[in-house]
């Protein structure tokens, strides 16, 4: 991909905002379709906003008109626009400019706040001071930290607060936030919040005050669905609230607002901010009765449709409230949720996954889904292991135990089911993709883990990429479990061999670690490594002959000896949840 020079412009803007030379600010802003076309849409927005914070400085006038050229142009020449960053930065330049017409602090400060969401960086940005400048050129006494201290940085420092089980200062700082997101109208972000309160509560041991949190946050979403009429939400509407991995550039979210003030919701909006209510519930059952079930729906509420979930801080903060409240009397893998069991569940596909072990699994997700209130994710599951099911044993089978669900699947996803149908009974001759495209095409809107592209192909599946995953103890390969309490040993090996793979050189090559090192960096010696390793690839064939079809090379993971690396031919990614639980 090309570089635009818009990252030149946005230098010279930090350099205008600073104190420095004072250019043509709407020049710098008028960026070409030519320059726009290789950007992310977050840089875009940034550029745009900071633009039109320069344009007010120094008694300066809006320049909102060129900023929405500039808008337009990016939106008609760049495949990166996807519509979720840039009308909202549009938004809060309008806001902005209000800010300084009426030389409102608040108004200001909220920009800044809409400005920060899903923006890890942005406290060590040029925003904050530029914001404060404008202010004080405005004749308006506000401090840094007013534009610095948002509630997307109040959010992360409750985060961190309660990952580190320092219940007192998450509460705190998640009060702030809810404050602002409240003031501001993040409906989503707000009902979010509550359930944040509710587990520093729980983890400070107070439930009492974890329930009455939780009444607020039911209150509190029952008086936004009274007060915002309810639409039926079409294919191609824009909804008020997005659920789902968001990345542009340096922006990250996983739920946010499309517009700065939504007026109208949509049902799926509504079923978004009742999901942390429900949440909530349960994690209040879960504290009160020591119940595992009742921990994993807290989970699978929150995390569902959340493909980051497992690299966030939410896993560790979990396992706090599962070890205040459980006392030990069974282990607990805040990482396996069933969205990410789900995920596994497709990858077993690449490696011929047996039926039973596959209709197990189904069936168990499909149970835990259900339990959870997700109806549609219960529903989508048994339909993907049907489907694969058919693909790699015949469609006889996968039609006799589907259909035991039939009056189950029919109401909750008709058209799907309808999908299903048509490709079960057409003939073996046609080709794959054609009798799957609709099927595909449906699961999208049901925040569903993405589907093996390997379905749609005439041929078995080359199962030769392999993913390679710790889950906290549990160790996976290729959505199969190795071990459920992964020897320390083997942990310890892995995730040296992992870190080396994951930061290969700049040509693809995987370095072999010699024995020496490896043994100096897990602290354990040469032979007690080649014991693990043996050990290692003898379980991994032994549970790939027991659970799928596939015959497992022995190097297939871990390769050489006495020099060791994962076998890069063979392994996709690594994945180390492990180190937060």
């Amino acid at each position: 991909m090309q570089t635009s020079s818009l990252a030149e412009r946005f230098h010279a803007l930090e350099r205008h905002a600073s104190g420095g030379p004072r250019g043509d600010v709407e020049d710098v802003v008028d960026v070409s379709a030519a320059e726009l076309r290789f950007a992310d849409e977050h840089d875009v927005a940034q550029t745009l906003v900071l633009g039109a914070l320069c344009a007010r400085m120094n008694g300066g006038a809006s320049i909102t008109s060129t900023l929405g050229r500039t808008a337009e142009r990016y939106v008609k020449s760049s495949i990166l626009y996807t519509g979720r960053i840039l009308p909202r930065a549009m938004e809060l330049i309008e806001l902005l400019d209000r800010g300084a017409d009426e030389k409102s602090p608040d108004l200001l400060t909220e920009a800044a706040d809409h400005l920060s969401q899903g923006w890890a960086d942005y406290p060590q940005s040029a925003f904050p001071a530029a914001f404060a400048r404008l202010a004080g050129e405005l004749g308006l006494d506000v401090p840094l930290r007013q534009f610095s201290e948002v509630s997307f940085v109040s959010w992360k420092q409750g985060l961190a607060s309660a990952t580190a089980n320092d219940a007192e200062r998450a509460l705190s700082s998640f009060e702030v936030s809810l404050d602002r997101y409240r003031d501001y109208r993040y409906y989503a972000d707000a009902a979010w919040l509550h359930t944040d309160l509710v587990i520093a509560h729980l983890l400070a041991g107070r439930e009492d005050r974890a329930s009455a949190t939780a009444e607020a946050q039911r209150d509190y979403v029952e008086e936004i669905l009274r007060t915002h009429p309810l639409v039926e939400g079409a294919g191609d509407e824009s909804y008020a609230f997005h659920l789902g991995d968001v990345r542009s550039g340096s922006y990250g979210t996983f739920v946010e607002s499309s517009t700065v003030r939504p007026d109208v919701l949509t049902t799926r909006d509504a079923a978004l901010l009742k999901r942390y209510v429900h949440t909530s519930q349960y994690l209040i059952a879960a504290c009160r009765y020591g119940a595992r079930r009742d921990f994993d729906a807290a989970l699978d509420v929150f995390s569902c449709g959340w493909s980051t979930f497992q690299a966030s801080p939410y896993p560790r903060i979990f396992l706090h409230l599962a070890d205040r409240y459980t006392d030990n009397r069974h282990d607990w893998n805040p990482h396996l949720t069933a969205y990410e069991g789900w995920h596994r569940m497709l990858r077993t596909y690449r490696i011929r996954v047996k039926p039973g072990v596959l209709i197990d699994t189904a069936t168990t997700l499909h149970d835990r889904f259900a339990y959870a209130g997700l109806q549609t994710s219960a529903a989508v599951v048994l339909l993907d292991a049907a489907i694969l099911h058919a693909r790699l044993h015949g469609k006889t089978g996968a039609v006799e135990w589907v259909t035991r669900y039939l009056e189950e699947l029919r109401p909750v996803v008709p058209e799907m089911v309808n999908a299903t149908a048509h490709y079960l009974q057409a003939p073996q001759s046609s080709p794959f993709q054609w009798q799957l495209s609709k099927y595909i095409g449906l699961r999208p809107a049901h925040m569903t883990p993405e589907f093996p592209v390997e379905l749609g192909a005439d041929t078995a599946p080359d199962p030769d990429r392999f993913e390679v995953a710790l889950y906290g103890s549990l160790l996976s390969l290729e959505g199969i479990t190795i071990y459920e309490a992964t020897p320390q040993p083997l942990t310890d090996t892995l995730k040296v061999l992992g870190e080396s793979f994951v930061h290969r050189k700049p040509d693809g090559e995987v370095p072999f670690l010699s024995a020496t090192e490896l043994s100096q960096r897990t602290n354990r010696t040469p032979a007690a490594i080649a014991q693990t390793v043996r050990r290692f690839r003898n379980t991994c064939q032994k549970i790939f002959r027991e659970a799928t079809e596939y015959e497992l090379i022995q190097d297939a993971v871990i390769q050489g000896r006495p020099g060791y690396r994962l076998n890069p031919a063979k392994v996709q990614r690594f994945r180390d949840y492990s180190s937060g639980s």
